[in-house]
């Protein structure tokens, strides 16, 4: 690779999976010490003028607006007028976004958001010096507002996201499907009795993990406010015990604790922020989760099948069909219906060992090594070849 090479790993932090995606390939990129390679990551949100909320983003179209924001999602009509009209706007939110991308001149732009990609496909149009854009999506599926124009690759979670992309014009050839970037930690085996004794969690009983870490607002909170409901019935699973991880919202926690031992169960327990959550997804029976792309790219990876919660739109709309259509996860569309659902899912040991295998044939742990390995294509450093 010549001397100075520079690759921009781009996210908009709207939520946490559009940066674990992007910090999953600038830690794959920076991992392979080539020389002279300088791997930059931006979040977009951070230059805008007026600072923008990536939470306040996100709860826009959520809540009552979520139906409208589905339709917009999915139609063709609306991504081509947003990509069109969407550009002047974004020239002036963004000017400082432009400015860092003209500073750091970079061979090779890697966007893990649409809205990224947007304003770089816009800067690449005016650079003195041009640049390739290569798209990272981080969701069972391709809304219209990701730039098709311009692009030198697009790296899709799985076949029928590449098939959509060439109905709609795009060359097989531009397509790549890799799978959602995750972080290095699921790339790796487990022995899962040494991660439940780590854990402190029963060696003979069932593990059903809810994934309640979220900060964002609207069906998040639904979400929330169901699963302390539920408590009670989830608990009462036989030979079950539940592990609630409340990430950073340590009033959510504390409320899940105060709960647990309000009706005296020994099977619950209450963990904050997990640094390493790849062991304890390894070790689950089964996850409770809104259905993000990252949060079932990872349990995918770590073979754990999953109940789904609704009310979902957009994106969570079609991670909850692809995971569903392939017989890892079931969805429920009432969040108030989780307990119902988990039971459903546990209760003949057949049905779950089948969640299982779907889950482990659509898992692509790798993902961020081999969108690496073809962006170091890109700007000239040979794929790697694994030995025999």
């Amino acid at each position: 690779m010549a001397k100075g090479r520079t690759i921009a790993v781009a996210y908009a932090s709207v939520g946490s999976g559009h940066r674990i995606a992007a910090e999953a390939v600038a830690a794959e990129l920076s991992g392979r010490e080539i020389p002279g390679l300088r791997v930059e990551l931006i979040d977009a949100l951070e230059s805008a003028s007026p600072r923008l909320s990536g939470n306040a983003l996100s709860s826009t179209f959520t809540g009552p607006t979520a139906g409208i924001y589905d339709a917009l999602w999915s139609s063709e009509w609306a991504g081509a007028a947003g990509r069109t009209l969407g550009g002047p706007l974004l020239g002036s939110l963004f000017a400082g976004f432009f400015r860092q991308l003209e500073e750091l001149s970079p061979d090779l732009v890697v966007c893990t958001h649409a809205l990224a990609s947007m304003v770089a496909t816009r800067i690449a149009r005016r650079a003195d010096e041009p640049f390739s854009i290569v798209n990272v999506t981080t969701d069972f599926g391709v809304h219209s507002f990701w730039p098709r124009n311009g692009i030198a690759l697009f790296c899709v979670a799985d076949t029928d996201s590449r098939d959509k992309l060439v109905a709609h014009g795009v060359q097989t050839t531009a397509i790549a499907v890799t799978g959602v970037p995750v972080r290095q930690q699921f790339a790796l085996d487990y022995d899962c009795d040494a991660a439940r004794k780590h854990f402190g969690l029963a060696p003979d009983r069932r593990i059903v993990l809810a994934l309640a870490g979220s900060t964002m607002p609207g069906p998040y909170e639904r979400f929330k406010e169901a699963l302390a409901v539920s408590l009670p019935a989830l608990a009462s699973l036989p030979g079950t015990s539940v592990v609630v991880v409340c990430g950073n919202d340590d009033l959510f926690a504390e409320e899940m604790r105060t709960r647990s031992a309000g009706f005296g169960t020994t099977n619950v327990q209450v963990l904050g922020y997990v640094e390493h959550m790849a062991p304890l997804m390894a070790c689950a029976d089964l996850a409770l989760a809104k259905p993000g792309g990252s949060v079932c790219a990872e349990c995918l990876a770590a073979g754990v099948p999953l109940v789904l919660i609704g009310p979902a739109a957009g994106q969570e709309n079609a991670n909850a069909r692809a995971l569903t259509d392939a017989g890892a996860a079931m969805f429920a569309a009432d969040p108030r219906t989780i307990a119902e659902y988990a039971r459903k899912a546990i209760s003949k040991p057949a049905r779950l060992k089948k969640m299982r295998e779907s889950a482990s044939a659509l898992a692509r742990p790798f993902a961020a090594a081999d969108i690496t390995d073809r962006l170091l294509g890109l700007v000239g450093e040979p794929r790697a070849v694994e030995a025999d």
